[in-house]
């Protein structure tokens, strides 16, 4: 299992720009989504359907759902959100077989596991200011060369404490 980490200050569109950046990932998969810390920014104008189905602790949608959601800016991950893609057409009833539970004691280690055997990749609203991707070794060059900002959890750190130690 390969992490990157990408920092949510460089992305304009946050989620989005990653979904474009890797070729609108998004529509090729269906995506369970669990553990989400959502904030509606427009609260006012989001239909109280979407609102109610969004607040669910685990919730099956299409690609194409989640990315009208998020362009129509009904919905906004705020610290917390784990994003597991599993193929096109899954049934909610495949999904209910398991309890998709995201263990950070695991995350970056050889042992970490994604959240069901049915996930091909995860995305992960990593405490607000960050999001990670987890995929396989094969798809990883893809990630690096489509998100060159994209990195490594170590690097990510370092990264990080340099910026901290120069303000």
């Amino acid at each position: 299992m390969d992490f990157w980490m990408i920092e949510r200050k460089h992305l304009k569109v946050d989620l989005l720009e990653i979904f474009s950046a890797l070729d609108n990932i998004q529509y090729k998969y269906d995506w369970i989504i669990s553990n989400a810390d959502i904030f509606y920014p427009q609260l006012e104008n989001t239909p109280k359907e979407i609102k109610d189905r969004w607040n669910r602790s685990a919730l099956l949608v299409s690609g194409q759902e989640l990315t009208d959601r998020l362009s129509n800016d009904y919905i906004h991950f705020l610290t917390g959100g784990v994003l597991s893609a599993v193929p096109l057409g899954t049934k909610v009833e495949q999904v209910n077989k398991y309890v998709p539970h995201w263990e950070i004691e695991n995350f970056d280690s050889p042992d970490y596991q994604f959240q069901t055997p049915l996930t091909q990749l995860e995305i992960l609203c990593y405490d607000g200011y960050a999001w990670v991707i987890i995929c396989e070794s094969d798809f990883s060059e893809f990630v690096k060369e489509k998100l060159p900002l994209a990195q490594k959890p170590d690097d990510y750190y370092r990264s990080l404490q340099k910026q901290t130690a120069i303000e």
